[in-house]
């Protein structure tokens, strides 16, 4: 079978760090909840940062032990067991797929819907998709060329418009500070799950860990660059938004960062605040049709996915058939999907429970392959091991506990949450049977060896089908 290639440096690798977290639906949950919380927020961000640098370490170590696509499904699989190696990947990334995907296509198309209001969404959203999975299907040079691009443009364009917004350069009226904390600190620190969802996907990089130079050193550098970039550029924009709107409007509407820009900056500022959310979602988009893909080569390399999932074009190599299923899992719910900012955040927060279930399994397993292959080599060290993983448990679980303060809102997100991992389990437990495959029994690092090939920086002259497999 083709494999991948190694043609990703540093750049590249942290603009698909960054690329699906800085998103669409990223800028108007941020609005949302400053609006919400008011500038108080600002606390909750970051220590969800700090929350997720621990967590980036854990995977961190993980994939320079493991360097395959299939990240989390590889690690749970070594501690756990085939059956937790299927929740945990696509509890974390198919329930994205499902319940934001489409919500983030929606929030992109309306940026542009915006700019020119004779345009229906819903085609935008498919024109946008169309072109993102032509870009991913010819190859990763493509992919990591425009992922960039998109990226620095994003982060610096939205850095200034927050900078100048907190100095009143260019704005169109005065900045009035708002109270800092209206609600409490109690309302702060169960917002940590929206705090969170700002830095939410930063491991989106590992699975292109086969593709990246030098991986053990470029992926935790690129994770915590982008994580650290993305609270400044944040909270920037964010408190800015605070000083030149009312938090209400800023809470309730469905693109709070194109209302807010307009306060700041007029109709030019709205345009431009546009044109940066359309290209926020362009990122997430091509992020998500990079990673996911990836995610279930890796997991049908262990036979955990039916062997299509596996499959690489001969000439451009990359997974067609799990590119071409992640684009129809954001495209065909738009053609039922009427978005808003209310199913907005039920999706979000629904998606935060399972992903930090995944999260969660992830600090367990660094946990148990410490103890278990305390004498391999390890590129890459997690510091302060076992602490750090102990209180990234400790906060997840918290947030899913706190995830939203209004109780019926919560019932519903454990709803749907719950319903997606259900018939995540039911599929784990019937294929596993189907392939008499032992559920709960570890796989030998030495198995894994066998079932997954990681490949060596390839030299140009040498054709792949030649290359020496090693770790």
């Amino acid at each position: 079978m083709p494999e991948l290639k190694r043609r990703l440096g540093f750049w590249q690798a942290y603009a698909t760090a960054t690329g699906l977290v800085v998103a669409g639906s990223t800028m108007v949950s941020l609005g949302n909840s400053f609006g919400t919380i008011g500038p108080a927020f600002i606390v909750s961000a970051f220590i969800a940062m700090l929350v997720s640098i621990m967590i980036a370490m854990s995977y961190a170590e993980l994939s320079s032990i493991m360097p395959g696509s299939g990240m989390v499904g590889d690690y749970t699989a070594v501690s756990m067991g085939r059956f937790m190696a299927i929740v945990a990947l696509l509890g974390g990334y198919l329930v994205l797929t499902a319940a934001v995907g489409p919500m983030e296509t929606m929030t992109t198309s309306m940026a542009v819907h915006y700019i020119f209001p004779g345009f229906n969404p819903v085609v935008i959203a498919f024109c946008i998709l169309t072109v993102f999975l032509i870009i991913n299907l010819l190859g990763v040079e493509i992919f990591g060329s425009i992922q960039l691009s998109l990226v620095v443009i994003l982060m610096v364009m939205t850095a200034g418009m927050g900078l100048f917004g907190l100095f009143d350069l260019f704005t169109v009226n005065k900045s009035v500070p708002s109270t800092f904390n209206p609600h409490g600190w109690s309302t702060v620190f169960q917002s940590l799950a929206l705090g969170l969802w700002l830095f939410i996907g930063i491991e989106y990089v590992i699975p292109l860990g086969e593709e990246v130079k030098n991986p053990e050193k470029i992926i935790p550098k690129a994770m915590i660059f982008g994580l650290s970039t993305i609270f400044v550029v944040d909270m920037l924009f964010g408190i800015a938004l605070t000083r030149h709107i009312d938090l209400t409007k800023l809470s309730s509407a469905d693109i709070p960062q194109i209302l807010g820009a307009k306060s700041m900056y007029g109709h030019t500022g709205a345009i431009i605040m546009a044109l940066l959310t359309l290209l926020a979602g362009a990122s997430t988009i091509n992020s998500n049709l990079a990673a996911i893909p990836r995610m279930f080569y890796g997991l049908a390399r262990q036979g955990l996915l039916p062997r299509i999932f596996g499959y690489i074009h001969p000439t451009f190599r990359t997974p067609w058939f799990s590119i071409i299923l992640v684009y129809l899992m954001f495209a065909l719910p738009l053609l039922v999907l009427k978005v808003n900012v209310n199913i907005m955040t039920t999706m979000l927060m629904s998606a935060s429970v399972t992903w930090l279930i995944s999260y969660i399994i992830t600090q367990v397993d660094l946990l148990i392959i410490r103890k278990r292959y305390s004498h391999i080599k390890r590129p890459f060290k997690a510091p302060f091991t076992p602490f750090i993983q102990i209180i990234g448990i400790s906060v997840c679980l918290y947030m899913i506990l706190t995830i939203h303060p209004n109780p019926e809102t919560k019932r519903i997100v454990y709803y749907i949450s719950g319903g997606f991992m259900f018939f995540i389990c039911l599929y784990a437990f019937c294929w596993l049977k189907f392939k008499k495959m032992p559920l709960f029994k570890p796989v030998s690092l030495e198995e894994l060896k066998s079932q997954s090939v990681f490949i060596e920086q390839p030299i140009p002259q040498i054709q792949p089908d030649q290359m020496e497999k090693s770790w």
